[in-house]
């Protein structure tokens, strides 16, 4: 037999190992393939499930547009009715950038009709986005001539602008409002929920050139206009404080000067001024600190004018009435401290309604010492000197005064006449006018009628600070000070006016004690005095020239309260004749007055 033949080339050990490693290399492969595979499905079932909301919302961004339009914003008028801020219809212009076929050209039409930068136009033109502001607010007049040149990729919105049609009347108590509409201080600002509304919108489906796709998803949505308010202010009055406050400012060379005129019986504010003022058209163009309500927003030491209610809460507490006699010496040494007079004296004996009329520094300590430091502490709260006075306006101010626990040996000494203690002018409007109305504590407000539905609340807190009885008789000490004392250029013929006169050093700003040569001159008070309608709070800021609160300040009281009860109609008072001296002073700070 013949043996066999071997093979010949590869050995078959050889052969065999290469059929196995050929083998391996394909599962390798295949293995590949079915990573890549599974990769691939779950790729796809993350952007087909978990990630398709994300996906979806970014494809229909891309491809809709969402135009909002501006609701009119409600309007403010005066307690007559007289508008005092208002929205005129106005446009916005707006450009798709995409579509402009020739940005410099439609960049010099616009400064043209416009006005404004050339530049400025040509780089809004020229962003790379669908949409961009060219300019807000413009007229509609401005607008239609826009229209009218038929240029690529320029549209025009509705749109309103807000206006103040009396421009400086008020323009700390109304505040303004910012390019989107939304009120940025005053009483904007504080009802700016009513008087907002809502925005309204266009949508409309784009294709990636941010052409409108015909048929396409468009949903229009109605703006909600805002809702109107009229508040307590009176446009005349308002306009007569402000007349007679800046021509005061002006003729003493003051720093800045307020006024509150206001119903002591509702707490209704007529009106409200402070000067230096701006105009709310042109907000942008003022200074920040010409934006400051200063009776709400500004705090001071009243000075006299606090005798006032050191008096009623003596009254109240029966230790005294108004012809309870007093001997005062011509200085009082406590706690190391001496209270002086305004003007050298011998010992006198006054009665209370003296010491006030005379505005006695000494009778009014005595006063205060009599009730007692706790005593006299209690009474100021019940007037209110701890709390803000609730008022519907923004960044109310409280002024201080110390805990009775905190006082020293001499604040007996210097808090019954109005100094160590501070407040706002509306502050001490709200505690006067207790004495005015019977005793009770008013919350001053500025909303006369809100709009049905809106939550607003139009009855305003009160509660009793003193009696009835107590209120009657300071008043009587009141009036005396115009008949007899330092307040006669405050009265207003034909009619009985209560007041007092103050002047009062300026504390420093940059440490302890007070300013040198820096004073306030102010005059509160009301009418008629048997029947009180009107209280008028003035402050002039740092006269020069004379300094005295029955100077400065007192025929500023007179010419605006006159006007008022004029105006209002009050009825006429028979009045006691006589009109005292206007001398009263401040005295340094080592002796205060």
């Amino acid at each position: 037999m013949k043996k066999p033949r071997r093979a010949r080339g590869v050995p078959v050990g050889k052969r065999r190992s290469a059929r196995r490693h050929g083998r391996e290399r394909h599962g390798l492969v295949l293995a590949l393939i079915s990573l890549g595979l599974l990769a691939i499905g779950a790729r796809l079932v993350y952007l087909q499930v978990y990630a398709a909301p994300a996906y979806a919302e970014k494809a229909y961004a891309q491809r809709t547009r969402d135009i909002e339009i501006a609701p009119k914003r409600g309007t403010i008028y005066d307690r007559e009715g007289d508008p005092l801020a208002v929205s005129r219809e106005a446009r916005t212009i707006y450009a798709s950038p995409r579509f402009v076929t020739d940005a410099t050209s439609t960049a010099e039409a616009l400064a043209h009709v416009l006005g404004g930068d050339t530049d400025e136009y040509a780089e809004r033109l020229q962003k790379d986005s669908g949409f961009a502001y060219v300019a807000r607010k413009v007229e509609v007049e401005q607008a239609e001539a826009i229209a009218a040149l038929g240029m690529s990729g320029i549209g025009i919105l509705k749109d309103s602008r807000r206006t103040y049609p009396s421009g400086e009347l008020a323009a700390q108590v109304l505040g303004f409002v910012g390019i989107e509409d939304s009120g940025l201080s005053g009483l904007e600002q504080y009802y700016d929920s009513v008087l907002a509304g809502e925005a309204g919108s266009v949508l409309a489906e784009r294709d990636p050139f941010g052409r409108p796709i015909p048929g396409g998803v468009m949903h229009y949505e109605d703006p909600v206009d805002g809702s109107d308010i009229v508040l307590t202010i009176d446009k005349d009055i308002q306009y007569t404080a402000q007349v007679a406050l800046q021509s005061a400012v002006e003729q003493w060379s003051a720093a800045a000067g307020s006024v509150l005129v206001m119903d002591p019986r509702s707490g209704e504010i007529l009106a409200m001024a402070s000067v230096p003022a701006f105009n709310p058209n042109r907000f942008g163009e003022a200074d920040a600190s010409l934006y400051r309500n200063r009776p709400v927003t500004d705090v001071y030491e009243p000075g006299s004018t606090f005798k006032s209610i050191t008096a009623a809460a003596v009254i109240d507490a029966g230790l005294f009435g108004p012809e309870s006699m007093f001997e005062l010496p011509p200085t009082l040494k406590i706690g190391g401290r001496t209270i002086k007079e305004a003007h050298p004296r011998p010992t006198v004996n006054w009665s209370l309604t003296e010491i006030v009329t005379n505005s006695s520094n000494v009778g009014a300590v005595k006063l205060g010492m009599a009730l007692g430091e706790k005593p006299l502490h209690e009474y100021l709260e019940r007037f209110g000197f701890t709390e803000a006075t609730g008022v519907d306006f923004p960044g109310e101010a409280v002024g201080y005064l110390p805990a009775v626990e905190n006082w020293s040996a001499t604040s007996i000494a210097n808090i019954p006449f109005g100094q160590g203690v501070s407040m706002t002018p509306l502050q001490l409007g709200r505690a006067l006018s207790a004495i005015a109305n019977g005793g009770e504590l008013v919350t001053p407000h500025f909303l006369l009628e809100a709009p049905e539905g809106s939550g607003l609340k139009t009855s305003w807190p009160r509660e009793r600070a003193i009696s009835e009885q107590a209120a009657a008789a300071t008043r009587e000490v009141m009036t005396a000070v115009i008949t007899e004392g330092t307040g006669g250029a405050a009265a207003v013929d034909g009619y009985e006016v209560a007041g007092k006169t103050g002047t009062a050093q300026k504390a420093r700003t940059d440490g302890r004690g007070y300013a040198a040569g820096k004073y306030i001159g102010s005059f509160s008070g009301f009418l008629p005095a048997d029947d009180p309608q009107v209280l008028v709070i003035v402050i002039i800021d740092e006269p020069k020239g004379a300094i005295y609160g029955g100077v400065v300040a007192a025929p500023v009281f007179s010419e605006v309260a006159s006007f008022a009860v004029s105006h209002l109609k009050i009825p006429p008072t028979s009045i006691r004749t006589g009109v005292g001296s206007d001398s009263e002073t401040a005295t340094p700070a080592d002796s205060p007055q």
